[in-house]
């Protein structure tokens, strides 16, 4: 009875201790915008991010901000899926529509990141895990040097988060409700950043249908209602945007324009001493305006013309290809030119002494996760959801290119393993001290 009644206790401890962390988390956050979050953004995304949200609330959609300020119009656009400017908006329909307001709320966001870490961390490994986790996190520079400056990747990495810690509820609760929410979660991350789409079958597949000991059909079952919620969650999105554009545009239009920034000379290496290889390289589509003018059709078809366009430039180098994937995937994994990466941040906004660090904490925990991970399958603990994580940025990596911003779903998993690694040590440490009082 005594051990029943402790069971509410140390749950609700936990949640105490993890809400204290995300509340210093949110509050470290807080003070970026003094510093490096200082400065409000002239174009690029946080700038589109940034008006967007207002544009909806004031009944215009989800318009082209780049568009309205050359012409004045109002055009619809689905460069990013929906959900960052939604969660923009739930400042702007207050009538906080100010720069400031929304880096608050992109604060918020990458504090909620570490609360979903640590669930994550807990869900996998136990209540220690996950608050140490969620002490990695708050302190993780690669993590808190995106939040405040209006990028999506800090909600991005806590729905993502979120997705992991149902995949496991999912795995060890048998039944529709934890793989529908698994399945929404995935849903929801892919209209935050369109490449979490791979999670379904990388992360959500393998968690519902390897090692449960259940009947294939009851694990179909619940495969199936994990599809139909991703499905539920982003069939309004594409359904708007079938009846927006002349092409179907699933999740957004920056899938295909995508391959005009990473296929050209610069991105393959070929000019300006090779610096740019396996990155990308945005230049380039403004050359080619120069040169061609701007494609014709609506935001869909022009997204066509730029696929074809890189496409085009891939197949005529195809003997670059196998050079400039290895190094996609070395900056995506930041183990090629990692300094240099750290120098590119600039383009995101971020402060090179603070991407510096970036590299060094990434070497840390990358390096610390691999006893974590080892410790799980001792303890016969999945990697799934690590593989997966893993999976996606790589797969991101070798489709469009390598670069920190995108690493942070790898982040959140080698932050839990490397949890994991220090968990173990501490325990280890307390025993040898118990030994030695004796």
């Amino acid at each position: 009875m005594p051990a029943m009644s402790s069971r509410p206790a140390r749950a609700r401890s936990f949640a105490l201790w993890l809400g204290v962390i995300s509340v210093v988390a949110f509050a470290f956050r807080l003070t970026l915008l003094a510093t490096i979050a200082k400065r409000n953004p002239s174009g690029g995304d946080p700038l589109y991010y940034h008006l967007q949200a207002n544009f909806l609330v004031d009944g215009h959609g989800f318009s082209d901000p780049f568009w309205w300020k050359e012409t004045g119009e109002f055009r619809p656009v689905a460069i990013h899926p929906p959900v960052f400017t939604l969660w923009l908006a739930l400042s702007s329909v207050l009538g906080l529509k100010g720069f400031v307001a929304h880096k608050v709320m992109s604060c918020l966001a990458g504090a909620l990141a570490v609360t979903a870490i640590g669930l994550f961390g807990r869900e996998i490994a136990g209540k220690r895990v996950g608050l140490i986790a969620a002490a990695l996190a708050t302190v993780y520079p690669p993590l808190w040097s995106i939040d405040g400056q209006l990028w999506p990747e800090g909600l991005f990495t806590a729905i993502v988060a979120l997705a992991c810690w149902a995949s496991v509820r999912a795995r060890d609760r048998p039944g529709w409700r934890w793989a529908a929410m698994s399945g929404a979660l995935v849903g929801l991350a892919a209209l935050t950043r369109g490449e979490a789409i791979a999670l379904a079958p990388l992360l959500i597949v393998p968690m519902l249908m390897v090692g449960r000991r259940r009947s294939w059909r009851a694990n179909l079952a619940d495969l199936a209602a994990a599809g139909l919620a991703c499905l539920a969650l982003i069939a309004p999105w594409a359904v708007r945007n079938s009846l927006t554009f002349n092409n179907p545009v699933p999740l957004s239009t920056n899938s295909d324009e995508v391959f005009v920034y990473a296929n050209n000379p610069y991105a393959y290496g070929t000019v300006d001493g090779g610096r740019f290889i396996g990155f990308w390289y945005y230049p380039w589509q403004d050359e080619l305006r120069a040169r061609d003018g701007e494609p014709p059709g609506d935001a869909s078809d022009q997204a066509r013309h730029w696929r074809e366009e890189g496409l085009g430039y891939a197949r005529a180098n195809k003997g670059r290809i196998p050079v400039v994937l290895a190094a996609r995937l070395g900056r995506a994994w930041n183990v090629y030119a990692p300094f240099q990466n750290a120098s590119f941040d600039k383009i995101d906004g971020k402060s090179k002494p603070v991407s510096n660090a970036g590299v060094w904490a990434w070497w840390a925990a990358l390096a610390a996760s691999v006893p974590g991970a080892m410790i799980l399958h001792r303890r016969g603990i999945t990697l799934i959801p690590f593989l997966a994580l893993a999976g996606t940025v790589t797969a991101s990596a070798l489709y469009a290119y390598g670069g920190n911003r995108f690493r942070t779903p790898l982040d959140l998993a080698v932050l839990v393993l490397s949890a994991v690694a220090v968990d173990a040590l501490l325990l280890r440490y307390g025993r040898e001290r118990q030994v030695g009082s004796r």
